[in-house]
């Protein structure tokens, strides 16, 4: 059911969240611009329309703007030719590749940043041996054998056909070894056990990116079982980058494996779903309520995102750019710049009817009580 008051938590959540975010990303075109000699004729605070001109400074506008919405920079040359030679079509294609890059750039390096303050500001960690701590369902896949079965997230494993379980390893051991054949699980659901029936799948059986149940399990413990580690300044540097780099990967490899989906029918899509900005803000007024390391953690989530999709090379984003000044620079032909921009122009056309269509889908999962992203 459509909740007013999450609708507000959200807007009030991701504005600042992806805000801040875009904001970071167009300092960073804005400031690389700047470096390679690139003309910038404005940088605004905010979408238009324009609310003021705050000052000008070396031949730049710094304007106020009535979206509060990130910001954006304006460059010499962006929609076509211009006779000053430094305007960004005229500038050499290793420049221009610089500035389109460095938005992406501070995206990541974000992340970075954000996951070391996480770490200098202490990581909650399990104090002892994990393996003998008892196993918690954190959460469970649509349509599997758990879901079937009646189990909920929360539930902690007490028994497996009789046999107490302790550690993830332990319970995956036994349910793997129970493959295509009914077991009996006991489970605490607060204070009461509750015994379900259910079938592991074969491996053949199992969908991608679940398990053989379709179940999440983590170590479960009391507050009194978690200690908080805190990292000095390099250690969680380094550590900031090792996650940023692992989140990377991660996505990186999930694009390839839908793209090799929409050529190939029989690879499976990634788990999960498509969502827009309304999912976005649902998804991030509920991490709010987590807490400030969640949202945190949401945020450097959100940075690598940003970063990596604006890199496709897609017609009006830094990748379709970068594509562009590329060819220009191996072939060493001028790509005539109202041409250029006009591309450009029809793949922001398209984009923003793609981001319709998502964000009427967002809507109308959220009026239907769906969760943010289906099948995530």
């Amino acid at each position: 059911m459509f909740d007013l008051n999450l609708s507000t938590l959200a807007l009030f959540a991701v504005v600042p969240v992806l805000g801040f975010l875009i904001f970071i990303h167009e300092l960073g075109h804005f400031m690389a611009a700047r470096w390679m000699g690139v003309r910038v004729l404005e940088f605004g605070f905010g979408y238009p329309p324009r609310m003021i001109k705050l000052f000008e400074r070396d031949g730049v506008e710094y304007t106020l703007n009535w979206l509060p919405f990130g910001g954006f920079v304006r460059m010499a040359g962006e929609d076509g030719d211009d006779n000053d030679p430094h305007a960004l079509p005229n500038v050499a294609p290793w420049r221009r590749i610089i500035v389109m890059l460095a938005g992406p750039f501070m995206n990541l390096v974000t992340a970075v940043v954000i996951f070391a303050i996480l770490m200098m500001a202490g990581i909650p960690t399990l104090a002892g041996d994990p393996e003998a701590l008892p196993v918690q369902i954190m959460a469970i896949a649509p349509d599997s054998p758990a879901q079937q079965a009646g189990l909920q997230p929360e539930d902690v494993i007490l028994t497996i056909d009789g046999e107490a379980v302790v550690g993830l390893q332990s319970v995956i051991d036994k349910i793997t070894a129970s493959a295509g054949q009914k077991i009996s699980m006991v489970v605490r659901r607060g204070d009461k056990k509750i015994t379900v029936t259910l079938r592991p799948r074969l491996p053949e059986e199992i969908p991608a990116g679940q398990g053989a149940t379709g179940i999440q399990i983590q170590p479960y413990t009391d507050d009194a079982g978690i200690e908080i580690v805190h990292y000095g300044p390099l250690k969680a540097l380094i550590g900031g980058t090792q996650q940023t780099w692992h989140m990377i990967k991660l996505m990186v490899a999930s694009l390839a494996q839908m793209l090799h989906g929409l050529i190939s029918p029989d690879v499976p899509a990634p788990e999960g779903g498509v969502g827009g900005l309304v999912a976005i803000g649902r998804i991030t007024a509920e991490v709010a309520q987590q807490g400030w390391r969640d949202l945190l953690t949401l945020t450097a989530f959100l940075s690598i995102n940003l970063g990596i999709l604006n890199l496709l090379p897609i017609p009006a984003l830094d990748g379709g750019r970068i594509l562009f000044a590329l060819t220009e620079w191996i072939s060493r032909r001028r790509i005539p710049p109202e041409k250029e921009a006009f591309i450009h122009m029809a793949g922001f056309v398209i984009l923003i009817g793609l981001m319709v269509v998502v964000t009427f889908m967002d809507i109308s999962n959220w009026i239907a009580g769906k969760p943010p992203i289906p099948g995530g």
